[in-house]
């Protein structure tokens, strides 16, 4: 039943995209690949899990500039603030004291927001001007 349902997670978004897109469908081949490559982490990987997350989210932005796509753009800026907080909360706050890091995720939001939402308007603005 799992090699089932592995094979019918694959397959059919898969169709379903050969189907709306035809010859742009070897990028939904290479997220397909990704996502099975996934499975084999170990779960006990302290690192692993969160580069493999902030290499999708990279990937996205790349696949929002390469299809002049915002919202791609939007949605991977967003992925990789995710991972660094999640990052933060599983793997650097229990290390810390209370206090320290409470300011720690105060700076890093304050860090983290202001660079992420700079480079997210340089990178709308290039799809903007590579539309118009």
């Amino acid at each position: 039943m799992l090699i089932i349902g592995k094979v019918l997670g694959v397959v059919l978004p898969l169709s379903l995209a050969w189907l709306l897109r035809r010859r742009m469908v070897w990028e939904n081949g290479i997220a397909a690949i990704w996502v099975l490559a996934l499975g084999f982490i170990s779960p006990d990987a302290k690192l692993t899990p969160y580069i493999w997350a902030a290499l999708a989210s990279l990937s996205i932005i790349w696949w929002g500039l390469f299809e002049a796509r915002q919202e791609r753009i939007n949605l991977g800026i967003l992925r990789f603030g995710l991972t660094v907080i999640c990052f933060y909360f599983s793997s650097v706050m229990d290390k810390l004291g209370r206090s320290a890091s409470l300011m720690g995720l105060g700076l890093l939001f304050l860090v983290l927001g202001w660079g992420l939402e700079r480079a997210r308007r340089k990178l709308v603005a290039k799809v903007k001007a590579v539309t118009a």
